[in-house]
């Protein structure tokens, strides 16, 4: 009896430093991240693209640190996607974004999802005729981070939700620096 007693309170009192220090990284913080980005659109029946190239994004953001456990921020971020087409029609995807971001620490690690606003342009060029579109979006994404102290290193799935190209999405991993 004594056992199942001490157990349970040997694990929850050696586990209170992991929840102490799960707030610590709140404050300023900055980052970069690369990964793999895909864009998918059907114009018509007969001209679609689908590919895939590598992207990358610098970002900032400030974590309130509110509640243990819970990370509630705010992040921005400008990102390229990469160059897509099939060499008859290409297109360069860029973005400015901003999310709110709420997560949940496991001590070292953690979990978060962010929802927000994308400002994208798609510099486009079919044979010599080249043109701009600039779109508003939803943006959303998912992801999992690692601290180390004011070093973290996350990886994050995000998705736009634009007018102008049915799927466009990256899968990244990244490194932050909280001050």
């Amino acid at each position: 009896m004594k056992k199942v007693i001490l157990a349970p309170l040997f694990l929850m009192l050696t586990s209170l430093p992991l929840v102490s220090w799960a707030g610590a990284e709140s404050g300023l913080y900055i980052g970069a991240s690369v990964g793999k980005t895909s864009v998918e659109d059907d114009f018509d029946t007969s001209f679609n693209v689908k590919d895939d190239d590598n992207g990358h994004k610098i970002f900032f953001g400030y974590n309130f640190g509110l509640v243990p456990l819970i990370d509630l921020a705010i992040e921005a971020d400008y990102r390229e996607y990469g160059k897509f087409g099939d060499g008859n029609f290409n297109t360069e995807i860029t973005s400015s974004e901003i999310f709110g971001i709420v997560g949940v620490n496991f001590g070292l690690i953690g979990v978060f999802g962010k929802l927000g606003y994308s400002d994208t342009d798609l510099d486009s060029a079919v044979g010599r005729a080249k043109f701009n579109d600039s779109e508003s979006a939803t943006a959303y994404g998912i992801g999992a981070k690692i601290n180390f102290g004011s070093f973290g290193v996350r990886a994050e799935y995000e998705e736009l939700d634009l007018d102008e190209v049915d799927d466009l999405n990256m899968i990244s991993v990244g490194a932050t620096y909280t001050f």
